[in-house]
């Protein structure tokens, strides 16, 4: 599932961007605006937020959600990937932007 995600990390050499995602197959980054499509696999996306991405589909990496992608959400897809891969007090904290 493509997904549009905030970019995390400043771009500088100690801190480079990157997606806050455990795994991914492909990525497509746009620094300035913070933004990244990212080839998801199904099974680490809940179906909520899939609903969401659905629902609110984006076409490009500069133009803002039309809504904002909600925190009950984000919270949902941390622990979903916390549950998929046993990771005890370690998070990633995934958000559509």
């Amino acid at each position: 599932m493509i997904i549009r995600c905030a970019l995390i990390g400043s771009g500088t050499r100690n801190d480079s961007f990157r997606i806050d995602l455990p795994t991914y197959e492909s990525v497509t980054t746009n620094e300035t605006t913070g933004r990244a499509f990212v080839n998801v696999a199904d099974v680490d996306v809940p179906a909520d937020v899939q609903a969401f991405v659905a629902a609110y589909p984006t076409y490009d990496l500069v133009t803002p959600l039309p809504v904002p992608f909600p925190a009950s959400l984000a919270n949902a897809w941390a622990e979903h990937l916390a549950r998929q891969y046993d990771l005890g007090n370690a998070r990633w904290h995934p958000a559509v932007f």
